[in-house]
């Protein structure tokens, strides 16, 4: 690489928080956010996530050697959204969450939700940690243990099935990292198990934190083991940009080069794919559809990777400024297919009161408040600095 980065020294620095209404209280830093605010990052984390995976899935694995030719157009699901592995397993979990007033449904009770619905639309790791509860009654973790789960030590469900954790964590990335890795290990293990804590830490800073994309990458880092394969593909997915500001195609090849073709990492990996959703949030430098766009050209598991940008960015932005781009004509409606215990039919915008019903009793538990501020309802939150909740375990 033509570049390197001063990433250690970014690593040490103090995490601060750049919102505005930020304060030191007795040596803890916290947060104010009215409930608006906060619902209306939820929602348009929820949309980003809905949006870029289901207007993602005619790239899935259209682009493979090499990206698309041209960044492509897409729509803001002009019939609604539906259930897709890239958000239901997601709204499973929260459904449960919310039914049973518990953040970390024991694994126990994931295994009888899983069995009851999990039953369409489900594939690779999920699927076969699915089979292990029917066929041995088997629970998690050891549904995602590698001596189990052929598909636990890459698989890619440790980005897409725990977006969600970091969203309804906001400052609190220990809490984030936490629970998506909790999640995660129903399905995977080892190395997937660092992607986890990264996305769902670097959400969980987004939501609060006004820093530029690249600044948050590297503090995101801060929460994965400094020998896992996640924290060189980081580094190199920025340094990458870094040598290439102009060509997002060269950027990519790099990436692909490096992870896919000589390290042998699988195309289902959180590596290979974990560096296309950097270069797209670099290369979309906040715009919400151009991230997308870049999303879905780098190819690979495209749908995936664009609905964690799209949560990303989404989340930052918030769902009023989306609902304000151009051509956004997306309804209210979101109908399932495929989780027999939840509702044949919602509102996306109930999705996203859900969110928040979940998101309170996060911040409420880890040492936050409901307040009134700015002369509305909102909150308190105690914020955390990212750490490695779980070391690498190969």
């Amino acid at each position: 690489m033509k570049k390197t980065l001063s990433i250690l020294s970014a690593l040490v620095i103090v995490l601060q928080l750049s919102a505005q209404n930020s304060t030191i209280v007795k040596g803890k830093s916290t947060l104010k956010i009215t409930r608006e605010e906060l619902l209306d990052k939820l929602y348009g984390g929820w949309v980003g996530m809905l949006i870029g995976g289901l207007e993602g899935l005619p790239y899935e694995w259209k682009y493979y050697d090499e990206p698309r030719e041209s960044l492509p157009d897409f729509g803001y699901l002009p019939k609604g959204a539906r259930t897709d592995d890239d958000n239901d397993f997601e709204l499973t979990h929260l459904y449960f969450m919310d039914k049973e007033n518990v953040l970390k449904l024991p694994y126990t009770r994931l295994a009888e939700i899983w069995k009851t619905n999990m039953r369409s639309g489900i594939w690779g790791a999920n699927l076969r940690a699915r089979v292990l509860m029917d066929s041995l009654s088997m629970i998690p973790p050891e549904t995602g243990a590698s001596y189990n789960n052929s598909f636990s030590h890459y698989n890619l469900s440790a980005q897409f099935c725990t977006e969600v954790y970091g969203m309804i964590s906001p400052g609190m990335p220990r809490t984030a990292a936490e629970t998506g890795a909790y999640y995660a290990h129903i399905s995977v293990c080892c190395e997937p198990i660092q992607a986890a804590q990264y996305w769902t830490t670097l959400i969980s800073l987004n939501m609060v934190d006004n820093s530029e994309m690249e600044t948050l990458l590297i503090k995101a880092l801060q929460s994965v083991d400094p020998k896992s394969v996640m924290h060189e593909l980081v580094k190199d997915a920025i340094a990458s940009y870094q040598n290439n500001p102009d060509d997002w195609k060269a950027a990519r090849q790099w990436i692909y080069n490096k992870w896919l073709k000589e390290k042998k990492w699988n195309s289902n990996s959180t590596p290979t794919n974990g560096g296309m959703v950097i270069l797209s949030l670099l290369y979309g430098k906040g715009d919400f559809y151009k991230t997308l766009q870049y999303a879905m050209a780098f190819g690979i598991d495209a749908d995936c990777n664009a609905a964690t940008a799209g949560v990303i960015v989404g989340s930052k932005i918030g769902y009023k400024n989306i609902s304000k781009l151009p051509g956004f004509n997306m309804p209210d409606y979101y109908v399932n297919k495929t989780r027999p215990q939840l509702p044949a039919e919602m509102k996306i915008s109930e999705q996203a009161e859900l969110l928040m019903r979940v998101c309170e009793k996060v911040i409420l538990e880890n040492g936050g408040k409901k307040i009134k501020t700015k002369g509305k309802e909102g909150y308190i939150i105690s914020t955390q600095l990212p750490i490695i909740v779980e070391k690498l375990n190969q």
